[in-house]
């Protein structure tokens, strides 16, 4: 009698899954150094911000007070003599001047429209979030490409301004070549840049005004300029300082439009602080003076900012 023999059991191994020990070995790095994968993961973008943003600053700020020699050779210390030449140019003052006046002709118009624009789609109902990308479409263009479809815009000849005017029997207007319209111009492109940014702004604040007011105000007949001055304005004031500084910011560091449409003419009559750092850098090879301009630009915005903070603070209180 044979004895029947059993079948022989195959031991089953299981076989880890692919990335599987990475991903524990991961967590076990998370688990003891709880602080480590967020210094990783922001490490590409500070190692950019420190060589594209901090050092270029920093030897800014110490060129202001230096001659910087372009042709290499050493540094000499010239103290305050670059910001003097800076604040007695003739060229440099025109430029200031334009800088203020083009803010002059840009924030106030871009905060009313901003702020029409934004009660207007507030009050579109299911439309709201086509009404909003709509009017938004202007912040999302390229400011270069955008500036050059202006320039063919306000073209002397065949532009079309000059054939909407002429449409109407009105001669033809050198926009961008006559000193007296040609900052007047690329304010208007200004506006429309940034009246869609305070209109994101504004439409922001709208909606942190709560229901119940609404009602309320409803309720009792309250519409129009005395609910927007008397109810929504006060309600959304952080956000009004907000945009208004955001407004001047934008302004203040115009570039792009005037370095396309103009370069800063005609006889400087469209030139800004900007431009003028531009041209002072790289144009006349004068890094020193155009390093104390930019110093000076930016104590500027950096007490538009402080401005804002105590405004801010002072509607808190």
């Amino acid at each position: 009698m044979t004895a029947v023999r059993e079948p022989v059991r195959v031991q089953e191994v299981s076989t880890p899954e692919p990335g599987r020990h990475t991903r524990s070995a991961r967590l076990r790095l998370g688990d003891r150094h709880p602080g480590l994968i967020p210094l990783l993961l922001a490490a590409p973008a500070g190692i950019g911000l420190l060589f594209f943003v901090v050092i270029p600053a920093l030897l800014s700020l110490i060129a202001s007070f230096f001659s910087v020699p372009l042709a290499g050779g050493p540094w000499s210390f010239v103290g305050f003599a670059n910001f003097q030449r800076v604040l007695t140019d003739p060229a440099v003052l025109q430029a200031l001047g334009n800088t203020v006046l083009y803010s002059a002709l840009t924030i106030i118009p871009s905060l009313l429209i901003g702020l029409g624009l934004a009660l207007l789609a507030n009050r579109a109902g299911r439309a709201r979030p086509f009404v909003r990308t709509a009017l938004f479409l202007p912040m999302t263009a390229n400011l270069v490409a955008m500036a050059v479809v202006f320039r063919w815009m306000f073209a002397a000849q065949g532009g079309f301004a000059n054939e909407l005017l002429g449409f109407f029997g009105i001669g033809a207007v050198n926009w961008l070549g006559n000193p007296h319209t040609s900052l007047l111009t690329v304010a208007l492109v200004g506006v429309w840049r940034t009246a869609s940014l305070t209109m994101m702004i504004f439409f922001a604040g709208l909606a942190t005004i709560p229901v119940s007011i609404e009602e309320a105000t409803r309720s009792e007949g309250i519409r129009g300029i005395v609910k927007l001055t008397r109810i929504t304005l006060p309600i959304i004031k952080p956000t009004v300082v907000f945009a208004t500084v955001i407004a001047i910011l934008t302004s203040v560091q115009v570039f792009d439009t005037i370095n396309v449409m103009t370069q800063g003419g005609p006889l400087g009559s469209s030139e800004t602080v900007l431009t003028m750092v531009w041209k002072l850098g790289f144009s006349y090879y004068d890094l020193g003076a155009a390093s104390a301009l930019s110093l000076l630009l930016l104590i500027v915005l950096i007490g538009v900012g402080i401005l804002q903070r105590r405004t801010l603070a002072g509607g808190e209180r």
